[in-house]
Order: C-alpha cells, then sequence, then structure tokens
C-alpha cells in the first residue's frame, strides 16, 4: 500500500465527517508521512507504524462521536457516540451496550410512570363519564389530583435525571475508550 492509497482510503473511511474536520484529522497523518519521509524513512515503514487505516478510521470516528455528543448534547449524538465505541471491539457491546440500555429501560419506565401519575384526572374524568359515580368522589378526586402532582414533579425529576444520565453515559463511554486505547486520553 502506498501512502495516496493509505490516505485516500483513511479519507473513505472518514467520509461521514463534515469536511472541515476530515482535513484536520488528515493533516495530522499527511504531516506524519511529510516528516517520516524527510527523515529517510520509506512509505511502508510509516504505514507499518501508523497501523490499519480501518482501525485509525474507526477510532478517530469514536473521538470525534464522543466530542459530537459532548459539545451538541442529543440522543441521536449519543446514540452515535454509543454505537462508534461499541464498534471499537467486541467486549465494547457487552460493557457499553448493555449497561447503556439498561440504564435507558429504566429511564423510560420511570417517564412512563410520571405521565401516567400526570394523566390520572383525565382516568378519573372519563371513569365518571363512563361509570357514573362509584364510592367517594371527594377521595378519588383527591387520589387523582395527588397522583397528578406526583407526575409532573417526577416528570420535573426525570428531565433533571435524564440530563444527568446523558453526562454519566459520556462520561463511562470516554472511560471505555481510555481503557480500550490501554491508557491513552480521548
Amino acid at each position: 500500500m502506498s501512502k495516496q492509497e493509505f490516505l485516500t482510503k483513511l479519507e473513505q473511511m472518514l467520509k461521514r465527517v463534515p469536511e472541515h474536520e476530515r482535513k484536520e484529522m488528515l493533516y495530522d497523518y499527511i504531516e506524519h508521512f511529510e516528516v517520516g519521509l524527510d527523515n529517510g524513512k520509506s512509505e511502508e515503514e510509516l504505514i507499518s507504524e501508523l497501523g490499519d487505516p480501518e482501525q485509525i478510521a474507526r477510532d478517530l470516528l469514536t473521538v470525534y462521536r464522543v466530542e459530537l455528543a459532548e459539545k451538541d448534547k442529543s440522543v441521536s449524538n449519543m446514540m452515535n457516540a454509543i454505537f462508534a465505541t461499541t464498534s471499537l471491539s467486541f467486549i465494547n457491546i457487552v460493557f457499553v451496550l448493555g449497561p447503556v440500555l439498561g440504564l435507558i429501560g429504566v429511564y423510560i419506565a420511570l417517564c412512563g410512570v410520571a405521565i401516567a401519575f400526570t394523566l390520572s384526572p383525565v382516568v378519573l374524568i372519563l371513569s365518571l363519564l363512563i361509570n357514573g359515580p362509584a364510592g367517594s368522589l371527594a377521595v378519588n378526586f383527591f387520589v387523582a389530583i395527588t397522583l397528578c402532582s406526583l407526575g409532573l414533579l417526577m416528570g420535573i425529576g426525570m428531565i433533571k435525571l435524564g440530563k444527568y444520565l446523558y453526562n454519566i453515559i459520556l462520561r463511562y463511554i470516554k472511560f471505555n475508550i481510555h481503557i480500550i486505547k490501554g491508557g491513552q486520553t480521548v
């Protein structure tokens, strides 16, 4: 493989990255070749030092996705960072995807409970319309208002918890990448 083939393959693997960031990523490798060739090394030696362009691209994409998830906090960016991290090694499917899916599942369940509690007055009204007043109307009304209040408070808490979980998952992904790379920083 020649220098140009290496760089072309690396650029092809990074095509999902916006052009400006892709050029920055490739610049380091172009510079590595220039410095190495100036020091008398052959292209083959430099390529063997760098390693497989596909693995380099996976590493670069993972770091890019994690940085993007840090800057622009959205669910899609977080999912891209998670899937990029799992592509680094098979073991990451167990150590990243498993815990993250578990946390997300619990979070979604708690959000569902908050929504159900918040909608309890609607259920009371529908019950009154369909079945008529049954039992103590004051107790049913009090329970519905209490559940609605708890649901609203829980909903506010879930928003805060969602932001906190986002940051925790991001830190966990970065920690995992740090371990996979053998202590190198992300």
